[in-house]
């Protein structure tokens, strides 16, 4: 696990599920509201937004990953 989101930067989800679908790689620059990634739970597809502009720093999941909580999935600087 990564640890529970703390910082600005952190992407975290708000419930547990899979890591179906990945949409920045490290580099990318994002914009605060655009997705960054995709979770999956109870059937149901939920997308995950960056919470501020930035740049990826880290991504610290892959697709088929199962995820908790407020764990951080995406590092941006």
């Amino acid at each position: 696990p990564s640890g529970k989101a703390t910082k600005p930067g952190d992407v975290a989800t708000s419930m547990p599920g899979t890591v179906i679908d990945v949409l920045v790689e490290v580099g990318s620059s994002v914009q605060a509201g655009d997705p960054v990634l995709v979770t999956e739970a109870m059937k149901m597809e939920t997308p995950i937004y960056s919470p501020c502009n930035g740049t990826v720093k880290d991504i610290k999941v892959k697709e088929g990953d199962t995820v908790e909580a407020d764990q951080v999935l995406v590092k941006l600087e």
